[in-house]
């Protein structure tokens, strides 16, 4: 399990946006902050290795966003509970400050087994938005192993 994040110039846009993919086994499913519907659905096997990627770009023209704070975690429990939180044994967390310019996007991944059958989300979000944007921004997903 590896965290992979640096800096690209060139995000377009109008906003701060999150774009969270999960792949496995030949399959994909996307969620992108911002979204009315509640979170998409990812249905897993246990014990099968998700590769979850994300990517967070500041398209708001002429922002920059400084001690952004990126927080990444999977958890068991349900996504549409109102901003989930991690607990004390979530099966990843990972947090990272970053500046971010305009047109700024940066990114990162890791890999994570099923642990057993059950349900768990995967939620990638910033603090300290709120400062400058009015909303702190996140994108979420369910991932279902039956």
């Amino acid at each position: 399990m590896g965290v992979l994040l640096g800096p690209c110039f060139g995000a377009g846009g109008n906003d701060f946006t999150i774009n969270l993919k999960i792949q496995s086994g030949g399959r994909e499913q996307t969620a992108m902050s911002g979204q009315s519907a509640g979170p998409p659905v990812f249905m897993a096997k246990a014990r099968e290795v998700l590769s979850v990627q994300w990517s967070v770009a500041n398209g708001a023209a002429g922002t920059p966003l400084s001690d952004i704070t990126l927080h990444v975690f999977m958890d068991r429990g349900d996504a549409r509970a109102a901003a989930p939180k991690p607990g004390p044994k979530a099966l990843y967390e990972s947090a990272l400050i970053q500046d971010f310019e305009a047109g700024v996007k940066s990114g990162g991944e890791f890999r994570m087994p099923i642990p057993e059958a059950g349900t768990y989300f995967v939620r990638v979000e910033t603090i300290g938005a709120a400062r400058k944007l009015g909303k702190e921004v996140a994108a979420v997903m369910q991932v279902s192993a039956p």
